[in-house]
C-alpha cells in the first residue's frame, strides 16, 4: 500500500491566541497542510483543543528562546508568526520578532507570513502623537521583512486592525443603561475604523499559503468593514431594534475609568520579560495614541475589491457580522491575554500567553 504524500508543514507561533486559533483551524481542516503549533503550555485548554484537529502537532517552546525557535522552524515549509507584543513590550518584541525571521531563513523556511499591524507612526506621517508600542513594533518588523526582498525566502505581511469581536471583549464592549439603551462611551473620533472579524482570518491566511506566487512580497491589509462608532450604534439598532448611542468622552475622563491602575505599564500582563525602562509606554500613553490612530480614519485604507476577490465568501459588513453572531451588546470572552488575566485573578494556574 502506497504511503500517502507528506503534507507541507506550517509552523504557527501564537496559535492559541484569538487570531491564531482560526488560522490553525483553517490550515488543519483544509487537508493541504500539517500544522506545528509552538506553545509554552501544551496542556492548556486551547492547545489541547487545537491538537485534536487533523494534522496538528504541539511543540513546547517559547518565542523568547532562540534555541526553541531554531527547533520550531527546523524542517517546516512555511510559518505564520504572531508575537504577543502586549506581554513582551515594544523593545523585546522587536528583538524576538527579528530573530524569528532570521532564524527561519537559517533553517530553510520557504514562506514566512508575519502577522502584522498597521505601522501607525509611519502611516500618520511620523507624527509622534500616533505612536503606540504594540502596533509600531509589528509595523517596523513588517517593513524590515519586506525590505529583505523575496530571493532567499518568500514573505507576506498579514495586516489586521482591531477585531470585530472586540465588541464582545476588550476595548469595544458597550454598557447598557437602565432604560435599555446600549452605550459606547469612549474617546473615538468620527473616522472609519477597519474592523476584521476573526471568523474570516483563517481563510485569508490559507489563501496566502495556497498562492505563494501572488502573495510573496504582499502586505495584505484585511478588514471586514470600515465603520465609525456612530455607524456601529446605528447598525446595532438596525439589527436588534434596541436603542444605541456613541458618547464621545474626553480622553482623560475615559482613561480614569479604563486604566488598569495608575501608571500601569502597557504590558502589565507581562511576566519575566517585562521591561520597566523608558522604552515601555504606560497603558495610558499607549491607548491614547491607539484610540487616536484607529478612530481618526488614518487606517481606513483596505481594498475591499481585492479582499472579495481573494475570499468571495467573506463577511462583507458589520451588519452581516452582527446577524451571523447574534450580537446583542453583551460581553463574552474572546481575547486570550484577558482570559489569562481572568484565570490568574481567579487563582487558576496561569496558561501560556497568546495574542
Amino acid at each position: 500500500m502506497a504511503t500517502p504524500p507528506k503534507l507541507p508543514e506550517i509552523l504557527v507561533i501564537g496559535g492559541t491566541g484569538a487570531q491564531g486559533k482560526p488560522v490553525v483551524e483553517a490550515l488543519a481542516n483544509s487537508g493541504r497542510y500539517a500544522v506545528r503549533l509552538l506553545t509554552r503550555n501544551p496542556q492548556s485548554g486551547r492547545a489541547q483543543e487545537l491538537s485534536a484537529l487533523p494534522n496538528v502537532t504541539l511543540q513546547q517552546g517559547s518565542v523568547t528562546s532562540q534555541e526553541a525557535l531554531h527547533a520550531a522552524f527546523r524542517g517546516v515549509y512555511g510559518a505564520w508568526v504572531n508575537i504577543d507584543g502586549f506581554t513582551l513590550g515594544e523593545k523585546n518584541e522587536l528583538f524576538y520578532a527579528m530573530r524569528a525571521y532570521e532564524i527561519a531563513i537559517s533553517e530553510g523556511v520557504t514562506h514566512y507570513v508575519w502577522a502584522n499591524i498597521d505601522y501607525a507612526l509611519r502611516k500618520a506621517g511620523w507624527d509622534e502623537k500616533y505612536h503606540y508600542g504594540h502596533g509600531d513594533a509589528k509595523g517596523r518588523v513588517g517593513d524590515f521583512i519586506l525590505a529583505q526582498g523575496q530571493n532567499r525566502i518568500k514573505s507576506t505581511l498579514f495586516t489586521t486592525g482591531p477585531y470585530m469581536e472586540m465588541l464582545f471583549d476588550g476595548m469595544f464592549v458597550p454598557q447598557e443603561r437602565s432604560d435599555g439603551t446600549i452605550v459606547w462611551a469612549n474617546p473615538a473620533s468620527n473616522g472609519k475604523i477597519p474592523l476584521i472579524s476573526l471568523l474570516d482570518v483563517g481563510e485569508y491566511v490559507l489563501w496566502i499559503f495556497d498562492n505563494i506566487k501572488r502573495s510573496a512580497g504582499m502586505d495584505l491589509e484585511v478588514a471586514t468593514d470600515q465603520v465609525s462608532f456612530k455607524d456601529i450604534a446605528e447598525i446595532f439598532t438596525k439589527v436588534t431594534g434596541k436603542p444605541a448611542i456613541h458618547v464621545p468622552l474626553p480622553i482623560d475622563e475615559y482613561m480614569a475609568k479604563a486604566e488598569p491602575y495608575p501608571n500601569a505599564p502597557v504590558n502589565y500582563l507581562g511576566g519575566k520579560n517585562k521591561i520597566d525602562d523608558e522604552s515601555n509606554m504606560t497603558w495610558r500613553e499607549n491607548f491614547t495614541a491607539w484610540w487616536r490612530y484607529w478612530s481618526e480614519g488614518i487606517a481606513a485604507t483596505r481594498d475591499f475589491e481585492l479582499l472579495t476577490e481573494i475570499f468571495p465568501g467573506r463577511i462583507k459588513s458589520l451588519e452581516e457580522w452582527m446577524y451571523k453572531v447574534n450580537y446583542q451588546g453583551r460581553p463574552k470572552p474572546v481575547l486570550k491575554n484577558l482570559e489569562d488575566l481572568r484565570s490568574e485573578q481567579s487563582g487558576a494556574e496561569h496558561p501560556s500567553h497568546g495574542h
